[in-house]
């Protein structure tokens, strides 16, 4: 946010702050002054969409909204101005805020060696052979890897787009807000990520007779006790026997970050799209604190009252389909990048297995586990989930 003097008044301009992790641009949903109205200090002015969420941006002082950069409808950019506010007689913007809001130190780029076309590019015979297939001319491309070395990303970006075919029944829909930075952000994670599954089945009987025995007790204060903070708990004691998995893998300094706080990213179904809210320190939260502050996030995410900062900072995410209803069984989730781990859960459904020579029925719930392999392999994986089942076949830990 930067102002600027125009004869008597003072035209501050505001950029569309970072409102979500890893997000670069929202689209316009609604402008919520328009130009010539006045505005008050920390007053709504905007809608903005994200993949993340929507959110309403307040105004950082007051005065008159003296220019709108983006009709809604538009893409605007982080970092980019949005709007301009001629400030209220009186009102001088403070310098120092403004440094410190509009700052925005530039990222690292990627340091890439650039590959002499004349000379043999440096890949891999796996890699060259994908090329051929692809399509693509190795020796004509730069790589990304260590010393210009062509890695498998290079190629897809390269890769010559086959257009699907246009008839003239169809219908185009525009790719933007949360649905197109959500294309990217799995694009992202499913060329960067090596992901592999790990299914497991969980005798869910006592969890169920838990839930049964609080729920009355939670409801007395005001709370609808459901599956999803005991399911939050258990992730939470499991990072504590595998910290592995809240991690984070630093392929630049070849480091693996570790995070003590356990940020639980939980993936919520809304009208504007599939959005993840994320619970902050779970750690250091009990049953009763989890359920309280878990409704609280599931109420503001469906009415778009979240947070900046409750969008941002997940180590690991849930996302329980089961809600949605149907006969899924399982789930083959892509991890949210940065993070090495998701799990996903399907609902409860009865099934029929053998005990002690019998065939009885049971309450199952199945677990959809993807991990990153770069740091996390089968035994580690098949572990962590045991560990998981045993919290939920036998819940008492939980309290």
């Amino acid at each position: 946010m930067k102002p600027s003097n125009t004869e008597n008044t003072e035209i501050f301009s505001v950029t569309l702050p970072d409102i979500g992790e890893g997000v670069v641009e929202g689209e316009v949903i609604e402008w919520l002054k328009n130009e010539g109205d006045s505005i008050a200090q920390d007053e709504a002015v905007v809608v903005i969409m994200t993949d993340k969420a929507t959110v309403e941006l307040p105004a950082p002082y007051p005065g008159t909204l003296h220019k709108q950069h983006y009709p809604a409808g538009d893409i605007a950019h982080v970092g980019k101005p949005l709007y301009e506010i001629q400030l209220a007689a009186g009102i001088v913007a403070n310098k120092e805020k403004t440094k410190q809001i509009a700052r925005r130190e530039p990222s690292e780029t990627k340091k890439q060696v650039t590959v002499p076309l004349c000379e043999k590019a440096l890949a891999t015979p796996a890699t060259r052979h994908l090329a051929k297939e692809l399509g693509v001319d190795i020796n004509a491309i730069h790589g990304s890897g260590k010393d210009g070395r062509i890695v498998v990303a290079d190629l897809v970006k390269k890769a010559p787009s086959t257009p699907f075919p246009a008839f003239p029944d169809d219908e185009n829909i525009p790719l933007v807000g949360i649905p197109k930075l959500m294309a990217l952000k799995m694009t992202e994670s499913a060329q960067t990520i090596p992901h592999f599954t790990f299914f497991e089945s969980v005798d869910a009987g006592r969890l169920i007779k838990m839930r049964q025995r609080l729920r009355d007790a939670a409801e007395t204060k005001g709370l609808h006790l459901t599956y999803m903070p005991f399911i939050i708990r258990a992730l939470s004691l499991t990072i504590r026997q595998f910290p592995m998995i809240n991690s984070n893998v630093d392929m630049e300094n070849n480091k693996i970050r570790i995070h003590r706080q356990h940020n639980i990213g939980i993936a919520i179904n809304s009208d504007v799209g599939l959005i993840v809210p994320v619970l902050h320190g779970v750690q250091a939260m009990s049953l009763e604190e989890i359920t309280e502050k878990y409704e609280d996030l599931k109420t503001r995410a469906l009415s778009h009252k979240l947070k900046n900062e409750e969008m941002k900072g997940a180590t690991i995410t849930i996302s329980n389909f089961g809600v949605l209803g149907g006969e899924g069984r399982w789930a083959t989730p892509i991890i949210n990048s940065p993070e090495v781990a998701i799990l996903a859960i399907a609902r409860i459904f009865k099934e029929p297995f053998v005990k002690n020579g019998d065939v009885a029925i049971r309450d199952t719930m199945n677990l959809s586990w993807s991990f990153d392999h770069r740091i996390i392999d089968g035994n580690q994986a098949a572990s962590c989930s045991q560990h998981f089942a045993g919290l939920i076949q036998n819940p008492a830990p939980l309290l």
